[in-house]
């Protein structure tokens, strides 16, 4: 084929491409025309329209088009809606039509196939997970239980802000209250906040990190087998080490237990593996099956050993 051919060739697909685009855009998957909106350009769509500031931004977008409007991010449509009486029509009136949540490449990749209460798809696992949570982890009576554990850790800081002032140092107050909240967060859940044979707080660091970048593959999802900015490869490597962490803690409660020294106030993990040995106590969660925890934060099927 000559150079002018495939010129010639590779102009057509691009025209017909961009027809397509602008078709779709135009036109819902049902065959309803969508609420208004920007147009946006082939493969991108509308993010570009998005910038530093993207709240003030779709702000301005619905001033011109309305309090629901309609975009293409990427490759993916996507409904704006910016009115208190709008967002009463989706998050009550007809909030079982848009229960489930978007499927982004951290959830499939790290938390087992979406399989966390943020991120599974709404339906009867996602109620189980809920249930259990609530039962288990934020009931009133839990919380309660759980207030002598708030004021040992509440101590501890206080004393680490007596001790700063003695020497004069300076103090990060916000940097002690965020500290604060994850241990409290952490011996809620695992038993412990801290431990000489791993760094807990610096992965899930990572983690959260991975999970508030832009990741250009949740929008062309065709792009996410490149991996272009890194981000699966750092998410894979920061949750095996969380992967192996969590056995650590797994085996610390099951040879605690085993030993009969388990705790007397009951952390998270104690919970997830009473499912092992008494299936009954799942307290009308038939979503959630047990023994060995895949992965406490995100309570799915247990790894089977």
């Amino acid at each position: 084929m000559s150079l002018t051919a495939f010129a010639v060739v590779l102009l057509l697909m691009v025209a017909l491409g961009t027809f397509i685009y602008f078709r779709r855009a135009t036109t819902s998957d049902g065959g309803h025309k969508p609420p208004p909106g920007p147009i946006g350009l082939p493969l991108i769509g509308s993010l570009h329209m998005l910038g530093k500031l993207p709240h003030r931004n779709l702000y301005e977008m619905s001033r011109k088009y309305g309090p629901i409007m309609s975009l293409r991010l990427g490759l993916i449509p996507t409904i704006v809606v910016s009115s208190p009486a709008a967002a009463e029509l989706f998050l009550k009136t007809h909030d079982t039509n848009f229960a489930n949540r978007p499927t982004v490449q951290l959830a499939v990749e790290h938390f087992y196939g979406s399989k966390t209460m943020l991120f599974a798809e709404f339906g009867g696992y996602w109620r189980s997970v809920r249930k259990f949570c609530t039962l288990e982890l934020l009931s009133p009576k839990k919380i309660d239980s759980m207030a002598w554990l708030r004021r040992e850790e509440l101590g501890f800081m206080v004393e680490s802000l007596k001790d700063a002032a003695r020497t004069g140092q300076v103090v990060d107050v916000s940097g002690k209250v965020a500290g604060l909240m994850e241990d409290v967060t952490c011996r809620m859940l695992l038993g412990k906040s801290g431990d000489d044979r791993f760094d807990l707080r610096e992965v899930l660091k990572e983690l959260t990190k991975t999970a508030g970048e832009f990741n250009v593959a949740d929008f062309i999802p065709f792009l996410r087998a490149l991996d272009l900015q890194g981000i699966t490869r750092r998410t894979k490597v920061a949750g095996q080490e969380l992967d192996k962490i969590l056995e650590i803690i797994i085996d610390d409660h099951e040879q605690e237990a085993s030993e009969g020294h388990g705790n007397l106030e009951r952390d998270f993990v104690d919970v997830l593996l009473s499912l092992k040995n008494n299936p009954t106590s799942r307290r009308g969660c038939p979503g959630l099956t047990a023994p060995r925890a895949e992965h406490v934060l995100a309570i799915p099927k247990i790894r089977q050993i």
